[in-house]
């Protein structure tokens, strides 16, 4: 249950109204939506009816645009969080309604429901695209999840289903793109190249060590 202590006019547009629940900036709404709901300071507005006012002033306009942006990848919710952020900051520059937090974190619930977010399933996506097109190691791509906001369980869980043969066979591939590079370097150096070359792409000291070994008694 929240109370609507403000409801001011924008600047730009004296036909919309930005409406402030318990303090706080909650959505922006035209002359319409003030009249039909008596959006007036010190209206009670109860919890079920707080999704219905959100979604006719807000949400229902973002979901069409959150599905054209889903079309080109799956995202995390931080990364979706972030855009929503980010498309906020652009509104307000032009003067625009911003998106409260009570805005984001409904879209992102119903985003949830029809599974376009979806933490656990994204983590899965994200290790196998890195593992295959760009031949990452595991401590490369726990980075990347960490920084997609991926919770640490999660990683985890991701991460142990690749199977260290794998892994292996992804550092082997990874090197033999680049190990006719250093062929006219002498033995120490090209390990040195090698390991550094493996160590950026993510891969453990154990499983670099070991290919390394094995490639250059084959070159």
């Amino acid at each position: 249950m929240l109370t609507i202590t403000s409801v001011e006019p924008q600047k730009k547009n004296l036909k919309r109204f930005n409406i402030f629940l318990d303090g706080k900036f909650a959505f922006g709404a035209d002359e319409d939506l003030i009249v039909d709901y008596r959006l007036v300071v010190g209206k009670i507005i109860q919890t079920e009816d707080l999704e219905k006012l959100l979604f006719e002033a807000e949400v229902g306009k973002l979901m069409e645009k959150m599905y054209n942006w889903f079309c080109f990848r799956q995202h995390s919710e931080k990364e979706t969080r972030d855009y929503l952020k980010n498309l906020s900051f652009k509104r307000k520059l032009k003067d625009l309604d911003e998106i409260s937090e009570m805005v984001t974190s409904l879209l992102v619930e119903r985003l949830k429901k029809k599974g376009l977010i979806n933490d656990l399933e994204f983590a899965k996506a994200w290790v196998d695209a890195r593992r295959r097109s760009k031949q990452k190691g595991i401590n490369a791509i726990k980075s990347e999840l960490y920084q997609k906001g991926i919770d640490k369980e999660i990683i985890e869980e991701v991460i142990v289903q690749a199977s260290e043969g794998d892994e292996e066979n992804l550092a082997k591939i990874a090197l033999e793109k680049k190990i006719n590079s250093w062929k006219n370097l002498d033995e120490k150096k090209r390990k040195q190249k090698a390991f550094e070359y493996l160590m950026r792409k993510g891969f453990t000291y154990d499983i670099s060590k070991e290919v390394i070994e094995k490639l250059l008694k084959m070159s």
